[in-house]
């Protein structure tokens, strides 16, 4: 791609003007346009990008997902795994990430490698808004705190501000760009390929759901009942590193402290053994997401209803 980013992509000028020299959107939008020619604009206006996290196919997620999106006015045209690794998370949200504490950060590389994601593309046919910008207001917001009944985040059952089950491209020039970070080459023509042509993939979808819940355990993601295994939990090793787990669990339980890095370590020093899981759900209830006084590069349209 030469020249700037076409204005259809976004309505954020910074954005335009970032992409404009971001290697995933520029491998994205020559793929875009070779698969789909003039075809460009139709086929991102009308399309949009969901991630089912490793969140949602632990706690069996997915098909009330996908049986979501079909009830809510949108059709699946292709679906594929992904596995994900830090760098790819560091990809995926590279111009938020800038505003994201260590604990933030670190906590997405513990949850989002724990098991693979289902990609899926949706598609919603419509003179107004771009389906991205459509999808993204029904998902709700990244804090499940914050959505309404209706909306994705809510009707699926969202635990904490990063284990909200999915995640979805803002507009139509991150849904370029995220497919060139989530897919390679020969995935990603595929994809716009059977998007261009109208496919109906929900078998397909439901059918790579189910493979990913044969293959990972279901897991529990409430914090009080992993509070409380802890507390349960026989505690060998030192009897100071006893007593002062014992007191902070207490001061977590009583809001008086979130300081899981040192639950952690101390439940190691006692011989517990803790799951990844639960080290997840500590991480994730726990953390103060921002760095204060630090904005990201971009807006995050799913920080608000």
């Amino acid at each position: 791609m030469t020249g700037p980013v076409p204005a259809f992509l976004s309505s954020l000028p910074d954005k335009l003007a970032l992409y404009e020299t971001d290697a995933y959107f520029l491998d994205g939008f020559e793929d875009l346009t070779t698969a789909a020619g003039d075809s460009a604009w139709e086929l991102c206006h009308a399309h949009a990008l969901l991630l089912l996290k490793p969140d949602a196919v632990v706690t069996r997620r997915l098909a009330p997902a996908l049986r979501w999106v079909l009830a809510n006015g949108f059709s699946i045209t292709g679906a594929t795994i992904v596995t994900m690794d830090r760098h790819s998370v560091r990809a995926l949200w590279h111009y938020g990430l800038g505003a994201a504490s260590r604990d933030r950060r670190d906590a997405a590389d513990l949850y989002m490698t724990a098991t693979d994601c289902l990609l899926v593309v949706l598609a919603r046919h419509s003179p107004g808004e771009a389906a991205t910008v459509t999808f993204n207001r029904v998902k709700g917001p990244a804090d499940p705190a914050d959505c309404r009944q209706g909306q994705l985040r809510h009707d699926l059952g969202g635990f904490n501000y990063q284990l909200n089950l999915v995640h979805a491209a803002d507009e139509p020039a991150d849904l370029v760009r995220e497919l060139a970070v989530l897919c390679d080459h020969d995935t990603r023509m595929a994809l716009y390929r059977d998007a261009l042509a109208g496919r109906d993939a929900t078998a397909s979808a439901h059918a790579l759901a189910a493979r990913l819940e044969a293959a990972a355990p279901p897991a529990d993601l409430d914090l009080d009942r992993t509070l409380a295994d802890l507390a349960r939990a026989p505690a060998g090793g030192p009897r100071s590193s006893a007593a002062a787990m014992r007191s902070l669990l207490s001061r977590i339980r009583s809001g008086r402290s979130r300081d899981w890095r040192s639950l952690l370590g101390l439940a190691d020093d006692c011989g517990i053994a803790v799951s990844r899981w639960q080290r997840i759900v500590l991480a994730t209830y726990l953390l103060d997401p921002y760095l204060p006084g630090v904005s990201s590069l971009l807006p995050d349209a799913s920080a608000s209803g």
